[in-house]
């Protein structure tokens, strides 16, 4: 059987492939399977159980990601590769996708999100770190802007398990498990890790990695809650433009807003695929953060002031490529920052701390604001100026251009 080894295409090609079956291994879950799942074991209290689950859920995820993340080192440190994490990380996780479909009350739901995000985050920390040890920096825009691709993969997967004709609930999330299995099955097989670990820095050069991986830190939390906003809020807010309360999730697929995402979505992918490209051959990074972060405040500046459905779609669009070049960008030089490469996917794990804090933080400034009542303008520009900031942040990083 040839074998694939870093970093020639076929291995970035089956490394994208897997990282796009990490997105399909979560995100049908998100959108769609737990929010179902809490309807029926929580009764007259889902919304409740739902936030439970997503909170709980959340709190787990951080940790898993980090202690797997370590385990990983230790195993790339043994055995040359981080494979193993993965393989076991699939078995995990579909038979926890078992746990949530036999799961009727409140107790066994939530156990199965606990061992569900354990087996997410077993796969998805040295998948992550994979990048880290394997991708030249040279081609590590390029791969970021490649696994954006991920997010809008994992969406249609989730739209695919919910289509009519696909039998019963067992079929479906049989069908999910498939889907990852197949996506990530092909890198585990076929893939060879070939890079030997590099020494660690000079002490120096650590420190001044270290401060600037924590600016890259702060940088991605702040610009990761602008996202969550938008991404969570963003059908309501449409819903708004549009002065419309008749719109239910039966009939989403029969309204403009979900054309739209998609196409905003579309939009984003490709400059993405680009913005990453480009950094590649400038070996410069910084110019198109500063770019993502002033495009997405543009944007959501445009969405808070909009007059009509097509300003307000240009906006999101705007707002949304933005978004996507800043956080493949940001990946990429994150991965330059790591200050030990002894210790990459434990510090990747610290880093994937800016994807699930956001999702706690965002809920609660919309809770505070009540942009459903109060109009989402000063809603939207709170969330441009923590953007801005966040770009702010991260131009002050010192060892990379």
């Amino acid at each position: 059987m040839r074998s694939f080894v870093s970093p020639g295409r076929g291995f970035i090609l089956l490394y994208a492939l897997a990282y796009a079956g990490m997105f399909v291994s979560f995100m049908p879950f998100v959108m769609v399977l737990l929010p179902l799942k809490a309807a029926q074991a929580g009764g007259g209290h889902a919304v409740q159980l739902l936030s439970a689950g997503a909170l709980g859920g959340a709190a787990v995820a951080s940790l898993a990601n980090i202690l797997f993340g370590a385990l990983s080192d230790r195993t790339r440190r043994l055995r040359g590769t981080r494979r193993p994490w993965v393989t076991m990380g699939l078995g995990v996780l579909s038979a926890s996708y078992g746990l949530l479909l036999v799961a009727a009350d409140p107790v066994s739901l939530l156990f199965a999100v606990a061992c569900i995000q354990i087996g997410i985050n077993m796969m998805f920390a040295p998948i992550a770190a994979v990048m880290a040890d394997e991708i030249p920096d040279a081609q590590k825009g390029m791969v970021a802007g490649l696994t954006g691709v991920s997010h809008p993969i994992g969406a249609m997967s989730a739209v695919l398990i919910t289509l009519p004709g696909l039998g019963g609930d067992a079929m479906r999330y049989a069908l999910l498990c498939l889907l990852f299995v197949g996506l990530t099955a092909p890198f585990l097989l076929l893939a060879r890790e070939g890079a030997a670990l590099p020494p660690p820095p000079p002490g120096p050069q650590r420190e001044l990695r270290r401060f600037d991986f924590i600016l890259a830190w702060a940088s991605r939390i702040l610009f990761q809650v602008a996202g969550n906003g938008l991404s969570t809020y963003g059908f309501y807010y449409f819903l708004s433009v549009l002065d419309r309360e008749d719109i239910s999730k039966t009939s989403v697929e029969a309204n403009p807003i979900v054309a739209t995402m998609t196409g905003s979505t579309i939009v984003a992918v490709l400059l993405t695929v680009l913005a990453g490209r480009l950094s590649d051959r400038m070996m410069r990074r910084k110019p198109f953060l500063a770019a993502g972060a002033l495009a997405m405040a543009a944007g959501l500046g445009v969405m808070a002031f909009a007059g009509n459905w097509g300003v307000a779609a240009a906006g999101h669009a705007l707002a949304l490529s933005g978004l996507s070049v800043f956080l493949a960008i940001h990946s990429a030089i994150a991965m330059q920052l790591l200050p030990n490469p002894g210790h990459r996917g434990r510090d990747l794990g610290i880093l994937n701390l800016t994807n699930t804090l956001p999702a706690m933080v965002a809920p609660l400034l919309a809770l505070a604001l009540a942009p459903e009542k109060t109009g989402y303008t000063l809603w939207l520009l709170i969330l441009a100026l923590g953007t801005l900031a966040g770009g702010a942040v991260s131009l002050c990083i010192r060892t990379q251009d």
